[in-house]
């Protein structure tokens, strides 16, 4: 049957009308979808020759970010959450990354201006600079550099640190009312890796578990802290148990945890590391049953080379099992480093009644880190990298950004604890202590002519020099640094002398660092010793003076010298000065004689 023509033209309409429907819902659909949560990284250009990254999310989820940052703020403290993410398309080096990010940082000083610290894990398993999972946080909440030169200095040892840089940001804002963005520059950052196996697999270790104590429980007890204390003005620790107390109620838990738990392996080794690190908490065995104790003495020591103490509070605590040597090992984590030591920092577990194992390698690992040619060296290795980051950092950031002063005190503090150490435990230092024999020299004093001189007046006549101080204000006296020696031995420095025309006080000492030192002054006028003094670590010290004719003596000094380098220091002085600062301004312009074919230095059987 044929349709009639009016019939057929509406059917026609009606088809023609359905279909401009659909397209027209199509064309909404199209132009009206939901923008998607990964914005694009619009153009932006940097300030440093650092590797770049920027961060843009859009305008909801940066107003979660900060409504977060603000309530913590108001607390004084940031708790976080898996729920705390937000999406953000992280461009790095001009390739960008879905991910999701969220902030970071316990106290608000990760919160201050515009710079916000923030934790961020890369989508589809990608990765920049190795890492899939890491932080981004202003340098000065680790210490600056220091960090960096930490972690370098652990990765050297075979110890377990994290890949640790420094980049410049930026952050972008995808306005919703808008086509632009609301973007800002915010100078250099420290990018810093987190725990997975990422981590283990750079370290060159088996994949297995990464143990912490969890936080949550302490951060409670810091904010009831933080309310008990503010109405007061007090600081907030005050009113916080101590940290051992604390220890014992924080629960032991694996990184990734779900996942640790559903991998039959993995959960094996977190059962046992658990019970391990539990019965050392409980005080039912020693550190060198659950720990390898070389890898934790070592990292111990350097730990307080660099001040970096904020690394061994229990909350900052990371060990990854070995499944190899049934053992844990420490990683180094959060050292905020370059602080001055205020006294030695020994690990949180340490029983010094009954860890003799783990205290002698301690004893190792002071004697190596705190000698002056290992600092001397870490800095030479990385002195290229340092003046770098020195150099880009100081665009932005004051100030000193590293400092080998502090690194130099924390030796001396080191030195001083392994000579308590040893002591304490009655050991003979070279039992313990592995002599490195390719830094040794011949035992031998260096020609007269390489010694320092400060402020003196030299005369000679073939070996017999007359010295005589220029002046009696200024410190006067002859040096020879760095005489290398065995560590823990007896020594006897010897000098033929007489007096001179204007004086007849010798003075005599030997240094190692600051403040470890013998001094001794003699009388060559009456061939008497005047008096001695030690300080810091030296021991046994004898002095004595024998005349050998012609108005000559031989004037000896020895001590037991607890370091492995050591200086002597010589040079006329007067009655007007004690023992141990005899080179000071004196009375009068004293003098005297000396053989310098006849200083000699002798390791005493």
């Amino acid at each position: 049957m044929r349709l009639k023509s009016s019939n057929k033209r509406g059917f026609i309409f009606l088809t023609s009308l359905l279909v401009m429907v659909v397209i027209l819902l199509s064309l909404k659909q199209r132009y009206t979808k939901k923008p998607s949560k990964y914005a694009l990284t619009p153009d932006f250009e940097q300030t440093t020759t650092l590797d770049f990254i920027q961060i843009t999310l859009n305008e909801k989820s940066f107003k979660k970010l900060k409504k977060k940052r603000d309530k913590a703020l108001s607390v004084g403290v940031l708790e976080t959450s898996d729920s705390d993410y937000v999406p953000a398309t992280i461009a790095f080096n001009g390739n960008d990354y879905r991910a999701e990010i969220r902030l970071k940082g316990d106290w608000t000083d990760h919160l201050e201006g515009d710079k916000w610290s923030f934790r961020i894990k890369l989508k589809d398993d990608k990765t920049i600079l190795g890492m899939r999972k890491f932080s981004i946080h202003h340098p000065r909440t680790r210490g600056n550099i220091n960090e960096w030169l930490y972690h370098n200095a652990i990765k050297s040892e075979n110890l377990i640190g994290l890949r640790y840089n420094f980049i410049e940001g930026s952050i972008h804002i995808k306005l919703d009312n808008a086509s632009g963005y609301d973007s800002k520059l915010l100078g250099v950052y420290a990018i810093e890796e987190t725990f997975d196996k990422r981590t283990i697999e750079s370290n060159q270790r088996k994949e297995s578990v990464i143990l912490k104590f969890s936080e949550n429980f302490w951060w409670d007890e810091v904010k009831k802290s933080i309310q008990v204390a503010e109405p007061s003005g007090a600081r907030w620790n005050r009113f916080m148990n101590p940290q051992k107390n604390l220890l014992d109620k924080l629960q032991i838990a694996p990184f990734s945890e779900e996942k640790v738990l559903m991998d039959s392996t993995m959960n094996g080794y977190f059962k046992l590391s658990k019970n391990l690190l539990e019965d050392l908490r409980k005080g039912r065995t020693t550190i060198d049953k659950v720990f390898d104790v070389k890898k934790l003495a070592l990292q111990n020591a350097i730990l307080n080379l660099f001040g970096a103490t904020h690394g061994i509070y229990s909350i900052n605590l990371r060990f990854y099992y070995n499944p190899i040597t049934s053992k844990l090992e420490p990683i180094a984590f959060d050292g905020n480093s370059g602080i001055k030591l205020q006294k030695y920092a020994h690990f949180l577990f340490l029983d010094q009644e009954k860890d003799s194992v783990y205290l002698k390698e301690l004893i190792k690992a002071l004697h190596k880190v705190s000698q002056p040619s290992y600092l001397d060296d870490l800095i030479q290795v990385n002195k290229e990298d340092l003046n770098y980051f020195d150099k880009e950092l100081k665009r932005e950031l004051k100030g000193r950004l590293y400092s080998i002063d502090n690194y130099k005190y924390n030796q001396n503090v080191m030195r001083n604890e392994l000579m308590r150490l040893v002591k304490k435990y009655n050991l003979d230092a070279n039992l313990v202590i592995e002599q490195d024999d390719s830094k040794k020299t011949e035992l031998s004093i260096p020609e007269f002519s390489r010694w320092q001189n400060k402020s003196l007046v030299l005369n000679r006549n073939k070996a017999i020099y007359e010295i005589t101080r220029k002046d009696n204000i200024n410190a006067s006296y002859l040096k020879i640094n760095n005489l290398n020696i065995d560590f823990g031995k007896e020594y006897t420095v010897s000098i033929v002398a007489k007096k001179g025309n204007s004086g007849s006080l010798l003075g005599l000492r030997l240094q190692g660092v600051y403040p470890n030192r013998v001094d001794a002054v003699f009388d060559l006028n009456k061939g008497e010793v005047v008096g001695s003094k030690k300080q810091g670590t030296f021991e046994n010290e004898k002095v004595s003076i024998t005349p050998i004719g012609s108005g000559w003596f031989k004037c000896t000094l020895t001590a037991k010298v607890n370091v492995d380098q050591l200086n002597i220091i010589l040079g006329p002085t007067d009655n007007s000065k004690g023992a141990s600062n005899w080179e000071g301004q004196t009375a009068t312009i004293p003098s005297i004689y000396l053989d310098s074919d006849k200083i000699l230095i002798e390791e005493r059987k």
